[in-house]
């Protein structure tokens, strides 16, 4: 029994030794620094998860989605038929011109070209065949340097204008080249061209002459006509028989 003793008193050391070890303390005022390098840092330095695939939101507010975006964006407004005629008289070359019924006049482009400079305006034309109050585009120099630049200007200002006339759009009806006669079935008969005269001529009826407001059209051949919708008016471009660098010009006549 007295061998015993110390024995069981060893036992006892060795099983207080097999005891949960304490834990290590954190210092005062602050983490754990050097577990939290061991196992790849704190939850307050761990990023953030945004969630796939989302916007990150700026401060102050949430992301702007595109479908949001867009609509926030007010869609592009369709050219209106005046704004339409404007660029055309401008851009077109002839090929589109105005019509007022109210005031029986033409709106139409006057190109003149010197060498490889040009100049544009916009005469309006009565049906005494006199042009009046012009509205000058641009310059030579100018159009070529300039010209969109300047219509970012002017054709709100044309279009206005022709607004306020009550133009609307003719379409030319193209004069054959080396021709000297077209049929135009709207009129019913065939026009004629003959040293500066226009005649009409329908099948079975004696052929009339066709009067040229505002005296004689000094031409060397037809381009285009244009017929105004219920008028006796038909508009004509020409090619000058003189060489002044005018690209066409404009004739007023009358059907009998």
């Amino acid at each position: 029994m007295h061998r015993s003793l110390p024995a069981f008193a060893l036992a006892l050391t060795i099983l207080s030794g097999c005891g949960p070890s304490k834990e290590p303390e954190t210092p005062a005022g602050g983490e754990q620094t050097e577990t939290a390098t061991q196992t790849g840092g704190s939850e307050a330095e761990k990023p953030t998860d945004m969630g796939a695939g989302e916007p990150a939101k700026p401060e102050g507010g949430e992301a702007e989605k595109p479908a949001e975006a867009a609509a926030t964006k007010e869609p592009a407004k369709p050219a209106s038929e005046v704004d339409t005629l404007a660029r055309d008289l401008v851009k077109s070359g002839g090929r589109r011109i105005g019509w007022s019924a109210s005031k029986k006049m033409f709106a139409v482009p006057n190109e003149k070209r010197t060498g490889e400079s040009f100049s544009i305006e916009i005469l309006f034309y009565g049906e005494d065949g006199q042009s009046r109050d012009p509205m000058r585009i641009c310059q030579p120099g100018e159009c070529e340097e300039r010209l969109d630049e300047i219509l970012k200007e002017l054709l709100p200002k044309l279009s206005a204008k022709l607004e306020e006339g009550g133009y609307v759009t003719l379409r030319s009806i193209g004069w054959p080249e080396g021709r000297d006669e077209l049929e135009v079935s709207s009129l019913g008969m065939k026009l004629r061209f003959d040293k500066g005269r226009v005649e009409g001529v329908k099948e079975g009826k004696p052929k009339v002459q066709l009067a040229v407001a505002g005296g004689r059209m000094d031409a060397a051949s037809l381009k285009a006509i244009f017929l105004p919708p219920d008028s006796k008016l038909v508009g004509v471009f020409a090619t000058p028989t003189k060489q002044t660098g005018i690209v066409q010009t404009f004739h007023v006549l009358k059907l009998p």
